[in-house]
């Protein structure tokens, strides 16, 4: 009856009085959370703490040890740092322990030890007071000792591991010389377990005696706390009481955007939980806030990135114009004027030296192309050709443009020919003579005596192609066979005295193997020192089925001196391409008049009449470009003149830069002069021509 009175009495109170009474009650199980709260953070913050210091700097010391066998067998410099890098963790608490020898010890220094050897940063305090308040009992006077002998035996272990890593990188000493050093290691690894296992056992006798002096402590507050039940409730119901104002004070100022408040937290209790879920909300609604104001600063970090990226962008893209230009405008001179002298030699050997400059400067303008198209070329996308050729002048002109470097060192270049491969094929042409040329070129590098031969065989007939095979081979120094699996890769050579002898980058071999594979090809080597090398690559070419003899374009005049009557305004700053273009329009029986800037053209178009304007890009006082804009907006019949358009850059868009402008037509440098005849013959005939020129002569 009595219990049920009690029950009934509990539900009607209020939650204060029910906290009286509960505590009235309660008054010896206060007494057990004290105890066992003052056990916690007596013990189990300090002692739990230096517990698992211990396992950290046993653990530590164990992975050290095995970094070093490691590294003993393997040699591999980074398993002699991760050895030195585990012994960071006995490392930061051996100086902890020799701060707090000294009679002042610097706690800070003390303080950073500990937390150098991995310990919890929130541990460091509890374990540093531990250390000095019972430093002088027994158990924890031997742990200390014992603590200092392992440190001396680890000490001796990296001695040996400075003498091992001494012994390993300068190469002197025998595997049996080693395995000595790590018996010895061994050794005093088994000394450090032996050392480990007695600390381990002297912290927990040391655990156990201080839980004794604790409890003993305990009870006797228990005493205390027992007399003073009343108070203590009266206490907690002032606790609830601030509790619960904190949190309404800390969701006010939070209400006015103060979001670095928090909420004291005075208990564990349901006002103590509801306080840290308030703080954790704040801290995650302030992270959030910070987040977004990150990722903002990210986003315009990212936006200057982008900007930064493009200007790179565009300041690449002008290089490679300005190179273009550079590059061009001399080549369109060389090819210009080779083509010319190549119709008036009559000597088959000067015939022969022309068509070799021709051919190599047309070489050098596919390679420049596929450098100018810089995005294909960095995804590894180069185009190659697919158009009949005649394979023995391929070999043939590379062994020519060899020969005067052969001559110089008295090496004679042989080739051979299988009978069975037809006189034309299908392929790339020039991709194919840059390999021989490359390979050839090598080998008259790097042989001194001798003599070099180039084969070519049929190893597979099919269908529609044929598989070949070329073989340069050569009677030179010969390549190391620890050096044939890097040959091919980039800034590799045969030797390290190679590059100061011979010089080069190491880059040949290597565009040879990217463009041989590229084509879907094979490369090998086979070579020994002092007798020579030898390279073969296999490709493959498609046959060619009707050989049809090239028909010349038909022109809307015949490409004879039938240029009489048209006049023709060529806008060129340089005087070498004012030569050529005159030289080349003149042969064909055009009438010519040059400006040498955009000023000079507007001036001279004014003044006289012409029927088509050549017009260079970037020329001084006045562009191309202004000037075709001027042109266009003139009155009358003078705006409408045909323009062709006459660069060396040739970069994407530069065509529909011209046509946008109001040019006609654009040519590249260097031209063809087939296509530039048949250019002018077009726009003029369009435009409608005087009478006195006869476009069917």
């Amino acid at each position: 009856m009595r219990i049920r009175f009690l029950q009934k009495r509990l539900k009607d109170i209020s939650i204060a009085r029910k906290l009286y009474f509960t505590i009235g009650i309660m008054a010896l199980l206060i007494t057990v959370e004290l105890c066992t709260l003052w056990f916690s953070i007596s013990t189990l913050s300090s002692v739990r703490s230096f517990v698992n210091g211990e396992g950290l700097w046993s653990k530590a010391q164990k992975d050290a040890v095995y970094s070093l066998f490691v590294y003993a067998h393997s040699h591999d410099e980074n398993d002699y740092q991760d050895f030195r890098n585990f012994l960071k963790v006995p490392a930061g608490d051996n100086k902890t322990r020799l701060e707090l020898l000294k009679p002042q010890p610097d706690m800070q220094v003390a303080r950073q030890g500990f937390i150098e050897g991995r310990n919890e940063s929130v541990d460091v305090n509890g374990m540093i007071r531990l250390l000095k308040r019972f430093n002088s009992v027994s158990y924890l006077n031997k742990a200390i000792v014992i603590w200092g002998q392992a440190e001396q035996k680890l000490e001796e272990l990296i001695a040996i591991s400075d003498k091992l890593h001494t012994m390993i990188v300068s190469q002197t000493a025998t595997q049996e010389e080693i395995d000595r050093e790590l018996d010895r290691a061994e050794i005093i690894n088994r000394k450090l377990t032996k050392l480990e296992d007695d600390f381990s056992f002297t912290l927990g006798e040391g655990s156990r005696w201080l839980e004794t002096i604790v409890l003993r402590l305990l009870l006797t507050l228990s005493l205390t706390i027992g007399t003073t039940s009343i108070l203590i409730t009266i206490s907690v119901s002032r606790t609830i009481e601030k509790g619960i104002k904190a949190i309404i004070d800390g969701a006010s100022l939070i209400s006015k955007g103060l979001l670095n408040t928090r909420v004291t937290v005075y208990s564990r209790d349901e006002i103590g939980t509801l306080a840290t879920s308030f703080n954790h909300m704040i801290d995650t609604l302030e992270h959030n806030t910070r987040n977004i104001r990150e990722l903002k600063e990210a986003e315009e970090k990212l936006k200057k990135e982008k900007e930064r990226a493009e200007n790179s962008e565009k300041a690449k893209q002008l290089f490679l114009a300005k190179m273009s230009h550079e590059i061009r405008t001399p080549m369109n001179a060389i090819l210009g004027f080779a083509k010319l002298l190549e119709e008036s030699l009559k000597t088959k050997e000067q015939q022969e030296f022309i068509h070799i400059i021709i051919k190599s400067g047309d070489d050098l303008l596919v390679i420049l192309n596929d450098i100018l198209d810089f995005s294909r070329m960095e995804a590894g996308k180069i185009v190659f050709e697919n158009a009949p050729f005649n394979l023995r002048d391929i070999v043939r002109t590379t062994v020519l443009m060899t020969e005067l470097k052969s001559k110089q060192k008295g090496i004679d270049v042989k080739y051979t020919i299988d009978k069975n491969i037809p006189e034309m094929l299908i392929g790339d042409s020039v991709r194919l003579n840059q390999v021989l040329l490359n390979l050839v070129s090598n080998a008259l590098k790097f042989t001194e005596k001798g003599e070099i031969s180039i084969s070519v065989n049929c190893v597979e007939k099919r269908e529609d192609n044929l598989l070949l095979d070329f073989c340069v081979k050569d009677t030179g120094m010969g390549i190391p066979p620890e050096k044939q699996e890097k040959i091919f890769e980039s800034f590799e050579q045969a030797t390290n005295d190679t590059a100061r002898k011979f010089g080069g980058a190491g880059l040949g071999l290597s565009i040879v193997k990217q463009l041989v594979t590229l084509q879907n090809g094979e490369i090998s080597l086979r070579s020994k020192p002092g007798e020579g090398s030898e390279f073969r690559f296999k490709l493959s070419f498609s046959k060619v089925k009707n050989i049809v003899k090239p028909i010349a374009r038909e022109l809307p005049g015949a490409i004879t001196p039938k240029g009489g009557g048209i006049n023709i305004l060529v806008a060129e700053d340089n005087m070498i391409n004012q030569m050529l273009v005159i030289r080349v329009l003149k042969k064909q029986g055009f009438e010519t008049d040059v400006a040498e800037n955009g000023l000079i053209t507007l001036d001279k178009h004014k003044n006289k009449h012409f029927h088509i304007i050549l017009m260079d890009l970037q020329m001084p006082e006045m562009d191309g470009y202004e000037a075709t804009r001027m042109i266009r907006e003139m009155d009358g019949i003078k705006k409408k003149i045909p323009i062709i358009a006459m660069s060396a850059h040739t970069i994407k868009g530069e065509y529909e830069h011209c046509i946008e402008v109001g040019m006609n037509d654009f040519i590249s440098k260097p031209f063809d002069t087939n296509e530039l005849y048949e250019k002018i013959y077009k726009l003029v005939k369009k435009r409608g021509k005087p009478n006195t020129f006869d476009l069917k002569a």
